[in-house]
């Protein structure tokens, strides 16, 4: 097994392993005994940092939608106007999409292991409402700075993430599409239809 390392260094190995083989068995089809052999590490190692799979799935979901959701507030001070800031987030979305199709792969696996266990929907669900009120705040900034013109915020950011989240699915399964275009042109159109 492996030397000792600083708790942090653990923890990014035990969850990159995680997603390896969450992606290759899907979560329910994993063990932890699966990660600790992916990780190279003992399986009482692997308890030392996580209670349980679901822990890590809890993890797992923390980072992957946490990065996102990071990369995605760190573009919201560099934008004086929303319609600046929702192509900003399409760049980052079509990015990661064209960067790397295992993130979409994982996003896949998490979602479908949400849809049948109440406790990891809870999760999913958690991270879902931080997209769109991100969303949903900057465009209710839009209206009331008169960029946008009023219209149902909560209802115009859940169809935006439910776009990204389309792109991502077709990424994930290979599918042929060209997200680039694609995506810009629906946003494209959301922004003209808003604005002023």
């Amino acid at each position: 097994m492996s030397k000792h390392q600083p708790e942090e260094v653990r923890r990014r190995q035990i969850l990159n392993a995680a997603k390896q083989c969450f992606i290759d068995q899907g979560l329910d089809s994993t063990t932890m005994r699966d990660v600790a052999k992916e990780a190279k590490l003992s399986l009482g190692g692997i308890y030392f940092h996580f209670d349980s799979k679901s822990d890590i799935f809890r993890a797992v979901c923390d980072e992957t939608y946490g990065t996102v959701l990071r990369k995605w507030q760190d573009k919201a001070g560099d934008h004086d106007s929303t319609g600046g800031l929702l192509r900003a987030l399409t760049t980052i979305n079509i990015k990661m999409i064209e960067d790397d199709p295992n993130y979409f792969r994982l996003a896949l696996v998490l979602n479908a292991a949400a849809v049948s266990e109440k406790e990891l929907q809870k999760v999913k669900r958690v991270h879902h409402r931080s997209f769109v009120e991100f969303i949903e705040k900057s465009l209710e900034a839009a209206v009331q700075s008169k960029e946008f013109r009023p219209h149902d915020c909560l209802g115009v950011a859940e169809s935006i993430v439910a776009i990204f989240d389309g792109f991502y699915l077709r990424r994930s399964i290979n599918a042929d599409i060209h997200a680039r275009q694609s995506i810009t042109t629906a946003l494209n159109l959301i922004i003209e239809a808003l604005s002023n």
